[in-house]
């Protein structure tokens, strides 16, 4: 039975239990994250007692979400945690992966055989943020207690943990509060400035304002707002796609359209729930980024999406560098610049096998992934043509944002609709056009001439 504040919030916003127990939550964030922030600063407090705050919170926001779900994660990160300091240096990032990624394939599992097609909150979304956690922990142990310093890049080398986090160090990683419920994922060593203070100093030597954070907040929990109101404004959804009547009697144009709302209406679940993370972040201290050229404070060091880039990209590329930030991100350090074969192919499976096992997954970051190597292909013979003067090339862009966006769309659209029973409705309908004008391209556009010296 929940309690009478669930029940409340159940009745005046008309979300279900689970997404009203998560508002309760998120929302709670923001008094805690301004106690953290003015009461437990480093210089008062120290590091233990804020590793300490986090992690309490953090299993308190678990608990209060999923019941006793929390000991499933308590679970997966303990067993983490004892392989980090017993496996060798060297296979310590391997046998971490390992675990998780099968621990997590396990609950989606379970996820799908007791909520078919559902997207109830349950223990499955802290299990995905854990594995990106913890999988980005077990790398930066290999590359600072294994490999060589002049073997790293100087990503790693800065990113690289030269010893095994204590225990509350690292359960509080793994639950901070701020990013638990819904992300982002971020690195060891940025946390662990965060909670001593080292990252308060800006490039020009300055301490930068305990209150810092406050505005970047504002602007963004605003921002977050208008995105959730989007999905009350704008109630679309994909059922009508699947009545049969409905989708033979509509215009073509008129079901397309209805798709891409409905596409677009899912994405403002994620840009507020994201967003939001991101503000209570900010408000507590967390995600300062340095200054730009011209002194300003930057708060985007843990940002999960920049809405207005993703919404109107102009290439797919543009599109991978500014949605889930974090996930690709980690994709790219765990994956892509370790994979021994085929990265990108590696990377778009990984990303899969972390979302589910719903075969719409695979189906988008396998389309995604075709998508990107014909777009790369047609872009480098073609563009070279539109850039004579600034209105050809403006020409240029606007089409090949019309055309990224149609591509992006009918690969989100998969991801939305999980099943492969509904995913086959959405190819008859479509008669796989996409794929195979691709396809088409793929094999007939020549290679694009090498460079000269």
């Amino acid at each position: 039975m929940d309690l009478e504040i669930v029940t409340k919030v159940t009745e005046m916003s008309g979300l279900a239990a689970d997404r009203s127990r998560f508002l309760i939550c998120m929302m709670s964030c923001f008094p805690l994250a301004i106690i953290f922030s003015l009461f437990l600063q480093p210089k008062v407090v120290g590091s233990f007692v804020r590793y300490l705050f986090q992690l309490i919170v953090g299993l308190a926001f678990c608990y209060f979400c999923f019941k006793l779900q929390v000991m499933l994660l308590l679970l997966d990160t303990g067993v983490c945690y004892i392989l980090l300091n017993l496996c060798s240096p060297g296979k310590v990032h391997i046998a971490v992966f390992v675990w998780a990624i099968t621990f997590m394939s396990v609950s989606h599992i379970y996820r799908m055989y007791t909520d078919y097609n559902g997207y109830t909150l349950d223990f499955t979304g802290p299990s995905m943020i854990i594995t990106m956690k913890v999988t980005s922990l077990a790398c930066s142990v290999y590359d600072g207690m294994w490999r060589k310093k002049e073997d790293l890049s100087g990503d790693q080398d800065k990113l690289a943990v030269r010893a095994v986090p204590g225990v509350i160090e690292y359960f509080s990683y793994m639950f901070c509060f701020t990013s638990i419920l819904s992300g982002p994922s971020f690195n060891f060593v940025d946390y662990a400035d965060f909670i001593s203070g080292k990252d308060v100093l800006r490039a020009d030597g300055k301490e930068r304002s305990v209150l810092g954070g406050v505005i970047p907040c504002i602007l963004k929990f605003i921002t977050a707002v208008f995105f959730i109101s989007m999905t009350f404004i704008l109630p679309y959804n994909f059922d009508p796609f699947f009545d049969d009547e409905w989708r033979s009697t509509q215009p073509w144009w008129y079901v397309t359209g209805h798709l891409w709302i409905a596409c677009f209406v899912t994405r403002c679940n994620y840009y507020f729930a994201w967003i939001l993370a991101d503000a209570v972040s900010n408000l507590s201290g967390f995600g300062f980024n340095g200054v730009d050229s011209a002194g300003k404070e930057q708060w985007n060091k843990i940002t999960n999406v920049y809405p207005h880039k993703t919404e109107c990209s102009s290439s797919l590329k543009l599109l991978i560098d500014n949605w889930n930030v974090g996930t690709a991100n980690w994709l790219r350090r765990v994956c892509y610049e370790r994979s021994p074969w085929s990265p990108t192919n590696m990377t778009y499976l990984l990303s899969a096998t972390w979302h589910g096992f719903y075969p719409g997954y695979y189906g988008c970051f396998l389309s995604m992934s075709f998508f990107l190597l014909t777009s790369r292909k047609l872009r480098r013979v073609v563009r070279p043509h539109f850039l004579s003067s600034t209105p050809i090339k403006f020409f240029y862009d606007c089409l090949t944002t019309v055309c990224s966006l149609i591509l992006i769309n009918f690969a989100s659209i998969q991801l939305c609709l999980l099943s492969f029973e509904r995913n086959s409705v959405l190819y008859r309908y479509y008669y796989c056009l996409p794929h195979i004008i691709c396809a088409v391209i793929y094999v007939f556009c020549p290679k694009p001439k090498a460079k000269t010296q």
